[in-house]
Formats: structure tokens, C-alpha cells, sequence
């Protein structure tokens, strides 16, 4: 009988699993990314054993029809661009179809009614992923990059990975052998321009900001973006449990991003770190920052207390200068009236 498990994504996984299988006593053979075919016909205690074992490592057993067919296009994704360099002679489309023996508008609408997103931009996220590490390898040329993940141009693969990451793959590359200075010299740059409340501000009315996100290549963007503008003291964090610890250095603005536990499953998520900043220190002003453009996102964001949510786009860095500009304005804004009102 065949089994499917989701998450089977790698080499490390296919070992875990096959652990797990042997640990019972089956026979079995592993057919690809998430699909298992196991000679024995499992059942009641087997099974929950199983399910439990592979839920000890982060796998989940799967029985619902529709999950596996979302799981199937997944793997063929993730196989079609992590693990595979064979061209593809057809439509992705018209492949993923023959693959698995439905219509790709029926695949389609599943697939974005379950997930919240197309397979197309699955895709495409994926493959911009493939490209962030084939450049930190620095084995293949971005042409070369771009014939092997299938794009039809070099100018193709630049605009999507543009769009997906903020910048270009040659700024990108540029980023790998950027250290990161110490505190002291953060904004020390001879053409450096800060925001228009900021420019000629001594080193002791730098804006401390704390940047919380789990994507070290976003983290680390953002972190040189707001370097390049000065007057500013950055800290960065992967994680809120890392944020909270370090609060008592009292920052400025916290700028988090909504999910913060894709890399580590036990981490706070965004909200739960917003939570617990604004229950030590309500008067921190944090911008919540999220990949998902949707507008509940947006008003349970707000809910928790956060200033403003930012998508992460091309966009982004622009949106967050004027949300602390008019953050700054706002506090300055307030001191003189308190100043004003402790006199009357």
C-alpha cells in the first residue's frame, strides 16, 4: 500500500523515514518526495505508531485525499527545481498535468483555494530560492543560473528576483561579502543620507532599531538599507525570544516580522512577540512586516497593538521610511506638548 507523508522534502528526510519504517518491521520502498510504498497493509496500532513516530520528527502521515494531491504538486515543484537538472520540454503546467492525471485548472483552483496562494507564484518563490543559493555558491554565472532554472532570459530571472527579494542578483551577490561593522561605526559613510528628520544628528540622538525576522537574507537587506541612511543604531534578531532578552536596551522602534517561526517550529510567531513587548513596555512603537498581502493580516496586526504593516516587496524599505518618520514626528510632537503642559 502507499503511504504519503508530508514534509519529505530531502535526503535528511528520507533517512528519518526510513528509520521510522524499519523501527515497525515493514518492507519497503521509497518512490519519491513524500510517497512511500510499503508492502505490508498497515493498520490501527501500526498506523497510529507510525503517525506518531513520523510527528516526533516533524513529518505528518497524510490520509485526506485533497491534502495529498496539494502535497503531490509541492514535491513535483520542489523536485522539478531543487533536485533536478533535466530539462523540462513542456509547460510546467502541462507537465505538473501528466504527472498527475488531472486538469491544471482543477489543480489550479485547489491548490489556491487551500494554500492562499497559485501555483505559479510557488513556483516561482521556489526558484528565486534555487537562485539565491546557486549565487551564494558561486559555481555558475547568473546566465547559467537562469538556463538551468528554466527562465527564458538572464533579464527574465532579474526582474522575478527583483520583485521577490528587494534587489537585483548582482546586488544580491554583493551581499555575501559584506561584514558587518560594529556599532560605533554604523552610519560612517561618507555618502550616506539619512531621513530628513535625522540628517547632521549626533551619535547620541541616533534612532536604536531593533530588526526581528527569520530570513537572514531579508534580515540582512534591511539591516544595510537602513545603514546606508544613517542615524541609525541597528541590532539584529532571528528570533523574539532574542528581541525580548535584549528590551532593556531600550529601542526606539521594533520593526518584526508576522511569522518568525518558519526556521525554528517552537519560536514565538510575530504576533506572540508584539504581544509580549507591548505587556513590558506598551510604549514601544513596532511595525509588523509580512510576505502575505491580505488585509485580515493587516487589521489583526493592528489588533495586537502594532503601528503599521509593511508587505515585504520592492516597496518595503520606502514604506518603513515614512512609518518612522511619522513615528519620530509624532513622539517629537508629543514632547512639546508635555514640555508646554508642565508649564502652564
Amino acid at each position: 500500500m502507499k503511504l504519503y507523508i508530508k514534509h519529505m522534502v530531502s535526503t535528511r528526510c528520507k533517512i528519518a523515514v526510513k528509520e521510522e519504517l524499519t523501527k515497525l518491521g515493514l518492507h519497503f520502498n521509497i518512490i519519491g518526495l513524500g510517497e512511500v510504498d510499503v508492502m505490508e497493509d498497515i493498520s490501527g496500532k501500526y498506523r497510529e505508531q507510525l503517525r506518531i513516530g513520523l510527528s516526533n520528527i516533524g513529518l505528518e502521515l497524510m490520509d485526506d485525499s485533497r491534502a495529498i494531491l496539494i502535497e503531490k504538486i509541492k514535491n513535483i515543484v520542489i523536485e522539478s527545481v531543487h533536485h533536478s537538472t533535466a530539462s523540462v520540454k513542456i509547460n510546467f503546467s502541462h507537465y505538473l498535468s501528466d504527472k498527475l492525471n488531472h486538469d491544471y485548472p482543477y489543480l489550479a483552483s485547489l491548490f489556491s483555494e487551500v494554500q492562499g496562494t497559485t501555483i505559479e507564484q510557488f513556483l516561482i518563490s521556489h526558484k528565486i530560492e534555487k537562485a539565491k543559493e546557486l549565487l551564494t555558491y558561486g559555481e555558475l554565472t547568473i546566465t547559467q543560473i537562469a538556463f538551468r532554472l528554466k527562465y527564458s532570459s538572464v533579464a527574465h530571472l532579474s526582474s522575478q528576483f527583483k520583485k521577490v527579494v528587494g534587489i537585483s542578483p548582482s546586488q544580491f551577490l554583493k551581499l555575501k561579502n559584506i561584514r558587518r561593522k560594529p556599532l560605533e561605526e554604523i552610519g560612517k559613510y561618507p555618502n550616506s543620507s539619512s531621513l530628513e528628520m535625522l540628517n547632521g544628528a549626533r551619535e547620541k540622538n541616533k534612532i536604536k532599531l531593533f530588526l526581528v525576522d527569520d530570513d537572514p537574507i531579508f534580515l540582512k537587506l534591511l539591516e544595510l538599507q537602513f545603514i546606508e541612511h544613517g542615524g541609525f543604531i541597528i541590532k539584529t534578531f532571528t528570533t523574539g525570544e532574542l528581541c525580548i532578552a535584549s528590551l532593556s536596551e531600550d529601542p526606539h522602534i521594533i520593526i518584526l516580522d508576522y511569522h518568525l517561526n518558519s526556521v525554528v517550529k517552537t519560536a514565538m510567531t510575530g504576533l506572540e512577540t508584539l504581544d509580549k513587548i507591548k505587556y513590558l513596555d506598551d510604549k514601544i512603537p513596532a511595525i509588523m512586516l509580512s510576505s502575505q498581502d491580505k488585509i485580515e493580516v493587516a487589521v489583526d496586526c493592528l489588533h495586537h497593538k502594532a503601528v503599521d504593516y509593511v508587505v515585504k516587496n520592492e516597496t518595503a524599505f520606502l514604506r518603513l521610511k515614512k512609518i518612522i518618520t511619522t513615528i519620530l514626528t509624532y513622539n517629537k510632537m508629543e514632547k512639546q506638548l508635555n514640555w508646554f503642559e508642565d508649564r502652564m
